[in-house]
This record gives structure tokens, sequence and C-alpha cells, in this order.
């Protein structure tokens, strides 16, 4: 197959020039609609503006977040391992952040350069949203976390707490123990997947083996990843499960009914 190199070029540009267009604003501001585009169609408008010392700044004038924020809680980007992920796209890219409102400072020369720069990495930044929709482990934990932690105050759950009342206490470790009612605890777990399903059902066979007194809840990222065996047994084991932690009213309401 024989490729005319200068053909393809062209037509590329012709392609590419055509998905950018220039609008200048009533204020002096160019707004340019990019080739970068969020899932639902929306492209991203880059905003133009000069200097005082002859530079100029590209930023998104805050529109990233706020289009993030249509679906997601903005708050879990600067916190946890979102918030690591979006200052190293931030700091690798060399653009600037300011109270979620993501700019670059660049030369008239290298504009067009500076623009693609900025668009890749809003388009990584807008790609930590995944992480909240698949509930990846790293997050996970953290979400589990601070949405018991809406529930009850910190100082009444214990993270990796080790049962000293029954044997090899050290290899049965409990996510999250929970002060419950009637002076029972309260052991939560996080299971985010089946290997994690295996080792509560027997973390949680060991217990009920020795005659540990306690409550049990299964927070699933998503329970129907869970194979139905591993599935059944554990439920056969617990208490109360919630199917993921998207059922935050479910979680809540199970929790303030058990806990102290």
């Amino acid at each position: 197959m024989t490729i005319d190199a200068l053909l393809l070029e062209k037509s590329l540009c012709e392609r590419l020039c055509a998905t950018v267009t220039v609008h200048e604003r009533p204020d002096g501001t160019i707004m340019i609609d990019t080739p970068f585009t969020f899932p639902d169609g929306d492209s991203y408008p880059i905003y133009l503006s000069g200097t005082r010392y002859g530079k100029v700044v590209l930023s998104d004038r805050g529109h990233t977040m706020m289009h993030i924020s249509y679906e997601n809680d903005v708050d879990m980007f600067y916190e946890g391992q979102r918030s690591v992920l979006r200052e190293k796209i931030v700091k690798e890219a060399g653009i600037d952040e300011d109270r979620g409102i993501f700019s670059v400072e660049t030369t008239p020369d290298r504009i067009a350069d500076s623009l693609f720069d900025l668009g890749q990495a809003l388009t990584r930044i807008y790609d930590l949203t995944f992480l909240n929709r698949e509930r990846v482990n790293s997050t996970f934990y953290e979400d589990l976390k601070s949405l018991l932690f809406t529930i009850v105050d910190e100082d009444g759950a214990e993270r990796d707490y080790i049962p000293s009342d029954v044997p090899d206490g050290s290899n049965y470790p409990v996510d999250f123990r929970i002060e419950g009612k009637g002076g029972i605890p309260i052991f939560l777990y996080g299971v985010p997947n089946r290997d994690k399903a295996r080792l509560t059902t027997i973390t949680l066979s060991h217990f009920l083996l020795n005659g540990l007194r306690f409550s049990s809840v299964i927070v699933f990222r998503d329970q129907r990843e869970i194979p139905p065996f591993d599935l059944a047994r554990l439920t056969n084991v617990s208490d109360t499960a919630v199917a993921s932690l998207e059922a935050e009213r479910d979680f809540r309401r199970k929790i303030e009914r058990i806990a102290a």
C-alpha cells in the first residue's frame, strides 16, 4: 500500500482546522472551540487573554470542573488518590490550577502547542471520573472510609482492627471496628472483588467458629461482580450487606440502625 505523505498531511491539517473555531467575545476575550470533547459531545471551550507583559493565557475558566460536577462530587478530586493523580497531571503538563480553573501562560508563537497541551491535560483530568464510576481498589477504600465517617465519629471506628480474643487474631484483621448498640461491636468489611469476598468469608467463619460476639456489615464495590458461589458463601456468614457505595442511603440506614 502506497500513501502520499504530503497529501495525507494536507488532508489531516484541513480536517483538524475545521474542528477549531475562534470567537471574539464582547469583553475582548477570544474563545476557542477545540477538537477536544467531553463524553456528552460538548467541546472544551478555551479562553485566550493577553497579559501586560506581552504573553497570553489560555484558560478553561473552570468549565472542566463544572462539567465534572454534573455527575460527580467535585470534592472527591481534591482528596485521596484522585487528588494525587490530579496534581500529577497538572505538574506533568506544565499548567496551573487556581480554585478549579486550569490555565497555561505562553507566548503568541506557541499558542497552538499550548492549546493542545492544555486540552490533553483537561482530558486526563476528566478521565479521573472513571475512577469514580469503576470504584477501583485504590479509591474504593478511601470512598468507604469517607462515607463511613459522615455517619460515625472517627473516634468510634478503628481501622484494621485486630481482635485479641480469638486464636491467631493477627491473621484476621477487620477493615473497620465500630462501636455497636448493646456493647456488640460491628465489623465492617469493604469487598471490591472476588478475592476479598473469599478472604472475608474465611475471616467471619473463623470468628463464628470461635464464638466471637459481633455484628458484620459487608460493603461491595459492585455486588454483581462477585461470582455466585462466593457471594452465597459470604452471605451465609455475614449479617447484612450493601450492594455498592452508590447505595448511600441504604448504607447510612443500616449503619445508623446498629451503631452506638
